[in-house]
């Protein structure tokens, strides 16, 4: 139980941006952003303003990796951002929660 408590709000963390990451996803899987074929809602929007309704349209989706050509090496670079970032936050945490308590 002791070891709950203790990475209580560790966990909790990661649980939130799991869940917020995958609604991303799911929200831009549903929009079309992430692939070239529109589908879901970007579809029905297509269908309901017309094709210069898209063509007008200014996209807010500019990859972070975009000067990679390679994909995987694009893949392996934003894998290791990612775990780099999560395991910052963590020890962030750690030690504030650690400062706090002394």
């Amino acid at each position: 139980m002791g070891l709950i408590k203790k990475y209580k709000w560790p966990l909790i963390t990661i649980l939130t941006v799991v869940a917020a990451l995958m609604l991303v996803i799911a929200v831009g899987f549903t929009i079309g952003f992430l692939s070239d074929n529109p589908d879901g809602l970007e579809r029905v929007l297509i269908d309901y303003n017309g094709e210069e309704w898209l063509e007008n349209l200014f996209s807010p989706w500019i990859p972070f990796l975009s000067w990679i050509t390679n994909d995987y090496v694009a893949g392996i670079i934003g894998i290791v951002l990612s775990i780099t970032v999560l395991t910052g936050t963590f020890y962030l945490i750690t030690r504030l929660k650690k400062r706090k308590l002394s």
